[in-house]
């Protein structure tokens, strides 16, 4: 039955969404994103490696709990990943970038208020409910392989990123 219900989510999904449409998005930083909506996924123009899109916040301790997770990954993989994480509890640009500087952190940020387009979409598409953290893991041909509320420990982290990237 669950199989049958993901089934028909997943052809209403395609159906809703067979015009593909795409989005210019800012990071904190001021740099545009393209990115392109597919039939499996999202594909980000900037980016021809596997993206962790995460949606956190910046007053939640298990958002937060995953920053120094999310920095080392970006050292050990780089060239293999890309994170790119928005901000959902109100934080303006401005705001995410002072939070960026303030935390060290290596990978892009995003501000959810400030791109409310690309997150409404987000919405629709994954079935998000509000809870952070929230991810959707992205393999380097734009195709969704994982989606997932809720902590994702370091060791499974790095089992996806290798999955992702081959």
């Amino acid at each position: 039955m669950k199989n049958i219900i993901l089934t028909v989510l997943l052809l209403v999904s395609i159906n809703l969404y067979a015009d593909n449409p795409s989005f210019v998005v800012t990071d904190s930083q001021g740099n545009k994103l393209h990115v392109q909506d597919t039939k499996d996924g999202l594909v980000f123009q900037e980016h021809k490696n596997a993206v962790l899109l995460t949606m956190f916040g910046h007053n939640c301790p298990p958002c937060r709990e995953e920053i120094p997770q999310f920095i080392e990954l970006t050292k050990k993989y780089g060239d293999k990943l890309t994170i790119i994480s928005i901000e959902v509890q109100g934080y303006k640009s401005k705001q995410v970038e002072a939070f960026r500087k303030s935390n060290g952190i290596n990978y892009t940020l995003l501000s959810g208020d400030d791109n409310i387009n690309f997150v409404k979409h987000i919405v629709q598409r994954s079935g998000w409910k509000g809870r952070i953290p929230f991810m959707i893991a992205i393999d380097k041909n734009g195709d969704v392989k994982v989606v997932q509320a809720g902590l994702f420990k370091k060791e499974s982290l790095e089992d996806l990123i290798k999955t992702l990237s081959k």
